[in-house]
């Protein structure tokens, strides 16, 4: 245990610590609360040490308790929401098919199905050199420094000319790279049925 003299210059310096009274968003029972672990601490008191010792073994168990809790609600989540990717592509695969129409009314819900923007499909990493020539792009980012100029980095790109390809597939073009394709999109929009009454 420290001398009375070495424990008042402790408690001293203890008062004058502002960061305990500069803490954003921490109530001042909670600051008060810190200022006693701190006292503590400083106290060199063995049992004391070995109390603060014990919140911090309780912060970790609840720390990895809380991890451990993300990680299933995050799989849970993943796991809804592939259930519903499943299930509108259903609709959507019904519709593509012609085995449903696209308004959809139920008992308590409505849907609709429209057709959007086709996705294009490049398929960039199968074309040919001729393909790559006629309907790539290149890219260049150059990292420079702007104090003196300098040229650090320069990173070269091939891309597709997707605009250009989705208007040439939409012309029939015959030089397109055959593995290039739009596909067909569609949004699917759900609500409760709006009923008309007289």
């Amino acid at each position: 245990m420290a001398d009375n003299a070495s424990f008042l210059q402790l408690s001293e310096s203890i008062g004058h610590l502002s960061f305990l009274k500069e803490l954003p968003n921490v109530p001042e029972d909670e600051k008060l609360e810190l200022q006693e672990h701190l006292q503590n601490l400083v106290s060199r008191q063995e049992h004391k040490l070995d109390n603060i010792i014990e919140l911090l073994k309780q912060c970790d168990y609840r720390i990895e308790m809380l991890k451990l809790e993300m990680e299933e609600i995050k799989e849970n989540l993943d796991a809804w929401k592939k259930n519903k990717e499943k299930l509108v592509s259903i609709i959507k695969f019904a519709y593509q098919q012609d085995l449903i129409g696209n308004k959809l009314t139920g008992n308590k819900y409505q849907a609709t199905i429209k057709n959007t923007k086709g996705r294009l499909v490049d398929n960039f990493q199968e074309w040919d050199d001729n393909q790559v020539t006629e309907y790539g792009l290149e890219k260049v980012t150059t990292v420079t420094r702007i104090k003196d100029g300098t040229i650090i980095d320069v990173k070269e790109e091939k891309l597709p000319d997707k605009d250009r390809i989705r208007e040439d597939i939409k012309n029939n073009e015959g030089s397109v790279p055959a593995v290039a394709q739009i596909v067909p999109s569609f949004s699917f929009v759900y609500e409760r049925r709006k009923r008309i009454t007289s």
